[in-house]
C-alpha cells in the first residue's frame, strides 16, 4: 500500500499537519497521499470567536476559510478532502469508516492522525460544532441574542471567558450588564497571581462585574430570563447565559482502549497513542497539555517532524515533545 496519512479534523492541527507533510515530506516521498477528513468544508478561525460573536464585528469571510481551496497548490493526486465524520477506527484492519453525504466510506491508512479538538457541552460556537452551515448559523443566532440582551452572564474564567467578557464590555460600554463568574479569587488560573489580579482590575475597569470564588450549580430558563444558581448560594437573573467552561475532547469515535477516563487520548511524548506506532494524536484530543492554541501549535510542529522521520524510513529517530 502506498504511504497514506489519514488526518481526522479540519482545525488548526489537522490542516496544519496536512500542509506541512505536503510541503516538506511529499517531495521526499513522491507516492505520499494525504487524506483530510473534516465535518466542515470550511476551517473556522475560532481564535477570533471572542470578537466574532459581536454582531458586525468580523465578517463570515474572515472567520471561515474554504479548506479545499487552500490545498489547490499541491498535486491533485497527493491530497483528498473527505467531508464527513469518522464513526469508527479499526485498529486491526488499519482503516477508518467515514460517514459522508453519499453514505459510509471505508478508507485504509498507513498512519493516522487524530486532530478533532474539543468543544463545549453547550455547543456554543466558540469552536466548530459540526458542518460549516451548523457553526455559521449558530454563530449568527448567538450574535442576535447578544444584540438583544440587556444582561449577559459568563461562567468560566479561562482565556475564552475573560476575553469574551472584555470584548462585550468594551463594545457595549455600560449599555449591557456583563458579569463574569470566577471559580477562584481571580481569573486565568493558569497564570501567576500578579497577572491574574491585573486581569481582574482590567475587567473591572471595563465595567465587568466579577463574582469570585463561585461556580454555577444550576441554570434554569424562566420565560425570557435565565436564573443562575451559584455555589456560594447567590442567584442571578440574566437575559443571556454563556457557560464557557468544561470543554471536552471530541473523541467519541476513538476506540476506548486509546482513551483515559476523561476521554482524552493517552499519548506518549512522541505524540503516538500509547501502544501503537502508527496512531498519533495532536492538540486538544491528547492528555499531554491543556487545551490551548499555543500547545496545539507546538505539538503540530513536532508531529510533522516525527511523521516526516517515519515516512522517510527513520522511525528510530522520532523525538519526544519537550514540556
Amino acid at each position: 500500500m502506498q504511504p497514506t496519512v489519514v488526518i481526522i479534523g479540519g482545525g488548526y492541527s489537522g490542516v496544519g499537519t496536512a500542509h506541512k507533510l505536503l510541503k516538506h515530506t511529499k517531495p521526499k516521498v513522491p507516492t505520499l497521499r494525504i487524506i483530510l477528513v473534516s465535518r466542515s468544508t470550511h476551517h473556522y478561525w475560532n481564535i477570533a470567536s471572542v470578537r466574532g460573536v459581536l454582531p458586525g464585528a468580523i465578517s463570515d469571510d474572515c472567520l471561515f476559510y474554504d479548506i479545499k481551496s487552500g490545498f489547490q497548490k499541491y498535486p491533485s493526486d497527493s491530497f483528498e478532502l473527505v467531508v464527513g465524520s469518522v464513526s469508527e477506527i479499526d485498529l486491526d484492519q488499519e482503516c477508518v469508516v467515514i460517514q459522508t453525504p453519499d453514505g459510509p466510506k471505508s478508507t485504509p491508512y498507513t498512519e493516522i492522525v487524530i486532530a478533532t479538538g474539543s468543544s463545549y457541552p453547550s455547543r456554543l460556537p466558540f469552536t466548530s460544532i459540526g458542518t460549516y452551515d451548523d457553526t455559521r448559523d449558530e454563530l449568527h443566532q448567538l450574535q442576535r441574542k447578544i444584540e438583544a440582551a440587556s444582561s449577559i452572564l459568563i461562567a468560566g474564567s479561562g482565556a475564552t471567558g475573560v476575553e469574551t467578557a472584555a470584548e462585550l464590555a468594551y463594545a457595549y460600554n455600560s449599555s449591557k450588564d456583563i458579569t463574569l463568574v470566577v471559580e477562584s479569587e481571580a481569573p486565568l488560573s493558569m497564570l501567576r497571581m500578579d497577572l491574574r489580579e491585573a486581569a481582574a482590575r482590567g475587567l473591572e475597569a471595563l465595567g465587568v462585574k466579577l463574582v469570585t470564588n463561585a461556580r454555577v450549580q444550576k441554570s434554569t430558563q424562566s420565560g425570557s430570563k435565565m436564573h443562575i444558581h451559584l455555589s456560594n448560594d447567590d442567584s442571578h437573573e440574566t437575559d443571556l447565559y454563556l457557560p464557557l467552561f468544561g470543554t471536552r475532547p471530541n473523541t467519541k469515535f476513538v476506540p476506548q482502549k486509546l482513551l483515559d477516563d476523561r476521554g482524552y487520548i493517552i499519548l506518549e511524548r512522541t505524540l503516538r497513542a500509547k501502544g501503537f506506532t502508527n496512531v498519533w494524536g495532536v492538540g486538544d484530543v491528547g492528555n499531554l497539555e491543556s487545551n490551548q492554541l499555543i500547545y496545539a501549535e507546538s505539538q503540530t510542529q513536532h508531529l510533522a517532524k516525527n511523521l516526516d522521520l517515519v515516512l522517510t524510513g527513520r522511525p528510530d529517530q522520532v523525538t519526544e515533545l519537550k514540556p
